[in-house]
């Protein structure tokens, strides 16, 4: 697939589902130029973090939403899965296999359950990692506390959401997960490199750096 028709393939994805800018991305508008940069620099510097925090190898496992949903309109998986996915084998992890989860939806949102976490980790005990493009799992303390203690690393990398990931970035549930930077810190010079991109846009967090966040 050409770089031009995977960026088509994802404003395409941002316009149906109307959450990857305004919940994942939280940037303003851009010229297309802009947007591509911006993907790009989504999927190259997620892909380095994460390889980094599984040090540099591991099998891998990724979990998108299955139907009804807007990554289940794609076969093999929106632009987004796909492009992570080739990015993850370059930085030196195996995709085991990609995942379609049952969605649960309550008002405005889809949400991942305890119950299908603890299933995902049934199917999936030997993989190094759960890479989850589906956000947090929704887990209260009876459900941590019930959690095996050998399990696959956890790492969130679209749709995770500060006030579900933060806490449980503390109980060493989640490995690490991408967020947003407050806006307010970032710098308001225009980004340049691959790397400037990503940090001006993203913030990846691990339970060693979440007690920068603050709350």
């Amino acid at each position: 697939m050409s770089q031009r028709r995977l960026m088509i393939g994802v404003l395409l994805a941002i316009a149906l589902s109307g959450v990857m800018l305004y919940k994942f991305f939280t940037a303003p508008k851009f010229v297309d130029s802009s947007v591509q940069s911006l993907f790009q620099a989504y999927i190259q510097g997620t892909a380095e973090k994460v390889s980094h925090q599984l040090g540099g190898h591991g099998n891998v496992v990724v979990l998108m939403w299955g139907p009804p949903s807007d990554d289940a309109l794609h076969i093999g998986g929106p632009p987004d899965v796909l492009a992570m996915c080739q990015a993850f084998e370059k930085d030196g992890l195996h995709v085991v296999e990609k995942n379609s989860v049952p969605p649960v939806r309550v008002p405005g949102r889809l949400i991942w359950t305890a119950e299908n976490y603890r299933a995902v980790l049934e199917h999936y005990p030997q993989v190094d990692a759960l890479i989850s493009f589906i956000g947090s799992p929704r887990l209260n303390a009876d459900n941590i506390r019930e959690l095996p203690k050998r399990r696959p690393k956890l790492i969130v990398v679209r749709f995770a959401e500060a006030e579900t990931a933060q806490p449980l970035l503390k109980e060493g549930v989640l490995d690490g997960a991408i967020l947003s930077p407050d806006a307010s810190a970032s710098n308001n010079r225009p980004p340049k490199t691959t790397q400037e991109w990503f940090d001006k846009y993203y913030l990846f967090v691990t339970p060693e750096t979440v007690s920068e966040l603050g709350g």
